[in-house]
């Protein structure tokens, strides 16, 4: 039997990881292939009107990742202590909310939309063109936005196949409708739009059919709302939304100085690299999601010992992934500039391809600072450095480098200041790490920063991970062993060890199955002058509390195992979320 290792939380975090990835990639690829149908049946020219557009996605962002974020680190919490009914009123909240706010922004969209294309820059013939293209966007906002929510909250019920198919479905809708509304119908920028909007609708409609079956372990319920809850929501969602309405404001600001500067041509290449943007901040906002998603949940267990392991797993497997994926995207330079533009000899050729090498460089180290910050902020501590950090990675390091170097060199300029202000906040992290220690961290351990009195003490908690079934023995041994050094009684000792090992052996014996290798999280922690069992596993779902209601008094040899620890626990709660069986037993 070994101590507490990374596998089962890492095994956990690399399949939370694609979903958290793709949730960023919906409008990214939207993106790509409205910019592919632009490029090639409206013009090229026409990509500087697209490109004036990405202001209004970030917004779009803004709103759902200050939703999104802060509903998403409620919900792990509440799920954390157990309290389901709370993590139901959090999911209504959010969608009432996000289907109001965006309501609003449709109306303003559809009434004026050739003042917020002038707010966004365009003017002459691109002022009609952007206006057009709103019209026809705006229409599937709201399927959009619920859609993104929904992909977060699937996560939680195990349902990620679900989202697989909405995003086939939606990508598959929006080839069809751009080719019909553009290369068939003639619509221009309308039906770019609207082809847009069409395949947001089909998106959500898939997710949103899982929520009819009333399987839903969080699901709508306007009983379970407490309003008091949203300021919480806004107050974990804020710091990331305040970084993307920095990006927000920062597009203006260097659409601005590319427009001055460099260019109609330097507008094009810009438009180009954000149009596929997303993908590029894909791989890197799904490791830091992921990580935000499983540290809310533990830091409502106040397990330190886990966060320790997922902080590890983030910078082993997260951040390699992501740096696989921008030396991939370095390598495919030529063939995604030749995704929108043709002519080798053209300067926005150039500018293009020199963006796409360029750009990906920044993306690692975006992540791993981004997510330390979003760790920390999970905590609901050091808020003040957790806003700077958001605000210089959002506007004030990009801005700053992009002010001083696109007049001077050029759009080289942009992408090297990209990289730069990427840099420049892992420092600033690093940097605060050390002043929150007092020394130079010499392990993932010495990084976490924990607040004071969070968990317990590392002597009244002992962490394990079984294997096999000769383990449950042992690992029974060890929980008598921990209960002892405690001065426990003898029979509250013999009691905690009988429930840790009729569990363990009952989940290998029924759940270790399938070529699938299966492990088993155990922790047992002295609190309140109780004992709190907490076992984890990634076996199909199980309730015990259900089987404990249809026991037979007649016949008690039958599931004698459950009988032992329904009878001798104060209490015991279950659970399964992210795919994981939650048994807590309090002795």
């Amino acid at each position: 039997m070994n101590t507490h290792d990374d596998r089962l939380i890492g095994r956990l975090y690399m399949r939370l990881l694609p979903i958290q990835i793709i949730l960023v990639i919906i409008s990214g690829v939207n993106n790509i292939i409205d910019s592919a149908f632009v490029g090639n049946l409206i013009g090229p020219e026409a990509m500087a009107v697209v490109g004036l557009f990405f202001p209004v996605l970030n917004l779009i962002n803004s709103i759902n990742v200050l939703f999104s974020n802060g509903a998403q680190i409620m919900c792990g919490k509440y799920l954390g202590k157990h309290m389901v009914e709370r993590s139901k009123g959090i999911f209504t909240l959010d969608m009432l909310l996000m289907t109001a706010i965006t309501a609003f922004l449709i109306i303003i969209c559809e009434l004026f939309p050739e003042s917020v294309a002038s707010l966004l820059g365009a003017d002459g013939e691109f002022l009609a063109g952007l206006s057009s293209y709103i019209r026809g966007f705006v229409i599937g906002l709201i399927p959009l936005m619920l859609g993104t929510q929904l992909t977060a909250f699937l996560q939680i019920e195990h349902k990620e196949k679900l989202t697989y198919i909405a995003i086939g479905g939606m990508l598959v809708s929006n080839i069809f409708f751009n080719w019909l509304f553009i290369a068939v119908s003639g619509m221009g920028f309308f039906g770019l739009g609207l082809a847009t909007s069409i395949s947001n609708g089909v998106f959500f409609l898939i997710q949103f059919m899982y929520y009819l079956t009333g399987k839903a372990l969080i699901r709508f319920s306007i009983s379970a709302v407490q309003w008091s809850d949203l300021k919480d929501i806004l107050k974990y969602g804020f710091p990331p939304a305040i970084a993307q309405f920095c990006i927000l404001l920062r597009f203006v600001i260097i659409n601005y100085l590319i427009r001055d500067n460099v260019g109609e041509d330097g507008l094009a290449a810009f438009s180009a690299i954000m149009s596929f943007g997303n993908l590029y901040w894909a791989v890197s906002a799904g490791v830091i999601s992921a990580l935000i998603m499983l540290t809310s949940v533990y830091t409502g267990e106040e397990d330190k010992e886990s966060l320790t392991s997922l902080m590890r797993v983030f910078f082993k497997r997260g951040i390699l992934v992501d740096t696989l994926a921008s030396l991939v995207y370095m390598a495919l330079c030529v063939p995604l500039t030749n995704i929108y533009f043709h002519d080798p000899a053209a300067p926005v050729y150039a500018m293009t391809r020199l963006g796409f090498f360029l750009f990906p460089i920044s993306c690692p180290f975006s992540a791993m600072s981004v997510g330390f910050s979003n760790y920390l902020h999970c905590y609901g501590k050091n808020e003040r450095f957790v806003r700077f950090s958001a605000l210089m990675d959002g506007i004030i390091g990009m801005v700053l480098l992009s002010a001083i170097l696109i007049p001077t060199i050029g759009m080289p300029g942009l992408w090297i200041a990209q990289i730069g202000s990427g840099l420049l906040l892992c420092l600033i992290i690093f940097v605060f790490i050390i002043v929150k220690n007092g020394r130079f961290p010499r392990n993932v351990e010495e990084m976490m920063c924990f607040p004071p009195g969070f968990g317990v003490n590392d002597d009244d908690r002992m962490d394990m991970t079984i294997y096999k079934l000769d383990e449950a023995m042992k690992a029974s041994l060890a929980v008598s062993d921990f209960c002892n050094a405690h001065n426990s009684s003898a029979a509250t000792a013999n009691k905690a060890a009988l429930c840790a090992e009729e569990w363990i052996t009952n989940i290998i014996t029924h759940g270790f199955k399938g070529k699938k290798t299966h492990h088993i999280d155990m922790s047992v922690t002295y609190l309140n002058e109780s004992y709190v069992l907490t076992i984890k596993d990634d076996c199909p779902a199980f309730d015990p509390g259900e089987v404990v209601k249809l026991f037979d008094p007649e016949d008690i040899t039958h599931n004698i195992g459950l009988r032992l620890i329904s009878g001798t626990a104060k209490e015991m709660k279950y659970q399964n979320s992210f795919g994981l069986n939650i048994l807590t037993i309090v002795i």
